[in-house]
């Protein structure tokens, strides 16, 4: 098996309403970078897949079911799968999400056709 290895900044990027995702996948395992500008919403969603996000800089508001959490440099929270979670970006910020497993869906329309 050959290495993977990247810049999190430099790789490709998916643009969608509220972020600019750039994913990095292994087999089973997929870690994204995500950038938000401040005032950004991104929307209520759900997926399979369970989620660790670390605040790398910045700051937010998550939602996690019911539970509003406001996170900063170095938070970090699990959404459990199936779980409808959304953010709002209150600075400029740089988090990291883990999936499990790999979100091919997004991993497919970063590579679709523009």
């Amino acid at each position: 098996m050959k290495t993977k290895h990247a810049q999190s900044a430099s790789l490709k990027g998916l643009e969608v309403p509220g972020a600019v995702l750039r994913p990095f996948a292994g087999e089973q395992l997929m870690l994204m970078r995500a950038e938000g500008k401040a005032g950004w919403p991104l929307a209520a969603h759900a997926h399979p897949h369970e989620q660790i996000t670390l605040v790398v800089s910045g700051r937010l508001r998550m939602r996690v079911g019911e539970e509003w959490l406001e996170l900063g440099a170095g938070d970090i929270v699990h959404v459990p799968s199936n779980v409808e979670h959304e953010v709002l970006f209150l600075e400029d910020s740089v988090v990291f999400d883990a999936f499990h497993p790999v979100r091919q869906d997004l991993l497919e329309r970063l590579e679709a056709p523009k």
